[in-house]
């Protein structure tokens, strides 16, 4: 099934919730800024569904940059989504979503709430600040 894959570049996301971390929290791991992005892009997502989907999302790109992938299954379901407000998407494509990818949400018109894995866990990415090296953000799996 092809999926809507919206590209997020790593310092928008940090411009734009960098500001979310917890007190006294280290940036470089602190998941706070995601959560504050998620819950604004899944409130989007619920008022622009208009069928069930499911969200995932994965780190794609390199040293010169990286981005944060959100893919809705299937693509239709999404299509009337708008991130702008919440953050610009870098760029947008329709194809298969990636193997290795993480569960991010489940929507439909009206409702979104955050997807667990099998084991009940939820998946975030702490892109509060940059780490000093050239690797990607990471996922933090939270029981």
């Amino acid at each position: 099934m092809t999926a809507r894959i919206l590209l997020f570049a790593l310092e928008d996301l940090r411009a734009r919730f960098g500001a979310a971390v917890t007190p006294g929290a280290d940036p470089r791991h602190d998941t706070g800024p995601f959560r504050a992005f998620r819950a604004a892009l899944l409130d989007r997502a619920a008022h622009a569904a208009s069928a069930p989907a499911e969200v995932s999302m994965w780190w794609e790109g390199t040293y010169n940059g990286y981005f944060l992938a959100v893919a809705a299954e299937p693509a239709a379901a999404l299509a009337a989504l708008d991130p702008a407000p919440v953050c610009p998407a870098d760029a947008e494509r329709v194809a298969p979503p990636r193997a290795d990818r993480y569960p991010l949400a489940l929507v439909e018109p009206g409702r979104a709430v955050v997807a667990r894995d099998a084991d009940g866990a939820t998946y975030e990415a702490p892109f509060g600040a940059s780490t000093g090296h050239f690797g990607a953000p990471g996922m933090r799996r939270i029981p």
